[in-house]
């Protein structure tokens, strides 16, 4: 199938919708044991992006780079390129396990705190029992050692998730990305968090009224520094927005 995308800020994001994206796009690969690497971008991975050109060019490498964030979705709208659907870590992630729970295939879990991470294995393999959970690892990690990579990729896994954090998640995938034969790589933030019941996500009536990360806020009132980044980040897409229109 064609594949299309939208430029946000110059970093280009996949136009599709999660059901497309998981049975049409990653699954097949999956299928024939094609390396994937997965970003799952807002608009503070955006402007970092923009700042930092080592860490551009790791996720420009990537073969997809979803909207998760209300901010990505606003954006494309009014630069009257609208983007179909959000596709967030999380909700990738959930959908990723109830495949590997029905495929049985091969996951493996890096991130988080030691007693994040345990909880959060326990509750995959409690709520997917046929999903083949080859192992997990704590974050606090140096993601330059090649020691755990070579140890991960030894398992063979069909789907490795990060939550290591922006940029390190996606540093050390590609950092490590030659090691493996195969898999589907998706830096997940603070997902094992939620799973674990460390934090919890936003109830669906704030996701409606594109408040989540106002809701995230409350529960983690020290991310407010990385919540500067929004002004900025809609500033820069109104700007290139009364260029277009002039145009």
């Amino acid at each position: 199938m064609s594949e299309k995308f939208v430029e946000i800020l110059t970093i280009p994001f996949i136009d599709t919708n999660m059901d497309e994206f998981i049975n049409q796009m990653l699954y097949p690969r999956m299928r024939n044991q094609e390396k994937t690497f997965v970003v799952t971008a807002n608009p503070e991975i955006v402007e970092y992006a923009n700042e930092h050109q080592d860490y551009k060019d790791i996720i420009t490498n990537a073969d997809y780079i979803t909207p998760d964030g209300i901010g990505i979705i606003m954006a494309s709208k009014w630069l009257d390129q609208p983007l179909q659907e959000r596709i967030t870590g999380f909700d990738l992630m959930n959908e990723l396990f109830s495949i590997a729970n029905e495929q049985a295939l091969k996951v493996y879990l890096l991130g988080a705190e030691e007693s994040v991470i345990e909880k959060a294995a326990a509750k995959v393999q409690q709520q997917y029992p046929g999903l083949n959970l080859v192992g997990h690892h704590h974050g606090y990690i140096d993601i330059e050692d090649e020691t755990l990579a070579k140890s991960i990729a030894d398992l063979e896994p069909d789907i490795v998730l990060t939550a290591l954090g922006f940029p390190r998640q996606e540093k050390w995938t590609s950092l490590h990305y030659p090691l493996f034969k195969k898999g589907l790589f998706i830096g997940v933030g603070g997902s094992f968090d939620v799973l674990a019941g460390k934090v919890n996500r936003a109830p669906v009536v704030w996701q409606k009224m594109r408040l989540e990360w106002m809701y995230r806020l409350i529960q983690e009132p020290s991310r407010w520094k990385r919540m500067l980044v929004l002004p900025q980040f809609v500033w820069k897409v109104r700007r290139i927005r009364r260029k277009v229109q002039r145009s």
